[in-house]
């Protein structure tokens, strides 16, 4: 398997993350003692990705301070955006780097989602590579789930639509792999299906895999409940990708006098509940709040 380089989508404004979210950037909020762009880096080194970007604009000092401060960051390449890029403009500004020219292989990850599957789909998804623009992954969701619907011929995407809630149906999970050496370089501000993957004029590949985690820490509230749905899974006992990639990251285990407790010393916590406080500085397993 061969990807040479990963782009983590960390240059979100942080507004679904509530109070909380104006003082820490959404990529650096934790995973019990790891935090979400921790956690991506891991992601990308475990599929032997060496290169490493990472886009800033809302609280951009926050994340690099962050990175700049620990070793296991050496690989990791801050770009910062003013303007904001949109997740178009954001691949176009790494691509046209010139350690990059647009040349290799790009993964593409959002800092807040996580997608867990079996790595054959990689490979999959590597070898659709050579007949088209991208591959990109995704998910069956059930019916009625808030995501667009993507419509899907022969595994080829050809459009992006409102679901109608009558069945479950297939959705572009935020992560996947682009051809850089077939973009066509663009300037500025641009959006993702329009400059990097036009399915309207592009052949743009689909995969996806029958079998799946999908973890999505996208907004506060969803974020507290994923952060639940782990402490029932410590409590219960129960395995699964993420529980065990978070095992073997070190994310379960740690300090409680943490950069996040630090960080948020100066946020104010009234009226957030001792399991939302909890959580959020780091304080790790604390099993009577479930």
């Amino acid at each position: 398997m061969q990807i040479d380089y990963a782009l983590i989508l960390s240059a979100g404004l942080g507004t679904r993350m509530g109070e909380i979210g104006k003082k820490l950037p959404k990529a650096l909020w934790p995973v019990f003692y790891k935090s979400l762009l921790e956690l991506q880096v891991d992601y990308c080194h475990d599929l032997g990705i060496k290169r490493i970007f990472i886009n800033t604009h809302f609280l951009s000092e926050e994340i690099e301070n962050y990175v700049r401060s620990d070793e296991k960051f050496a690989d990791v390449v801050i770009l910062h955006e003013d303007p904001l890029l949109d997740s178009g403009g954001a691949i176009h500004n790494m691509a046209s780097r010139g350690d990059v020219n647009y040349s290799g292989t790009l993964l593409l990850v959002n800092a807040d989602q996580f997608l867990f599957f079996d790595k054959e789909y990689f490979q999959e998804a590597l070898s659709a590579l050579e007949n088209s623009r991208a591959a990109l992954f995704g998910i069956k969701v059930e019916k009625g789930s808030k995501y667009n619907e993507t419509v899907l011929v022969d595994d080829q995407l050809k459009e992006i639509r409102k679901a109608d809630g009558l069945s479950d149906y297939v959705t572009y999970s935020g992560l996947g792999l682009l051809k850089l050496d077939s973009l066509a370089p663009v300037g500025g501000i641009t959006k993702f299906f329009e400059t990097v993957a036009n399915y309207k004029k592009e052949r743009i590949h689909f995969v996806v895999p029958p079998r799946f985690e999908y973890w999505d820490f996208g907004t506060a509230e969803i974020y507290f409940n994923s952060i639940k749905n782990i402490y029932q899974n410590i409590k219960d006992e129960k395995g699964g990708w993420l529980m065990e990639f978070l095992r073997v990251h070190g994310a379960l285990n740690g300090d409680e006098n943490n950069f996040f407790s630090q960080e948020l010393n100066s946020v104010s916590l009234d009226g957030v509940n001792a399991f939302e406080r909890d959580s959020i500085v780091g304080k790790g397993i604390v099993q009577n709040l479930i």
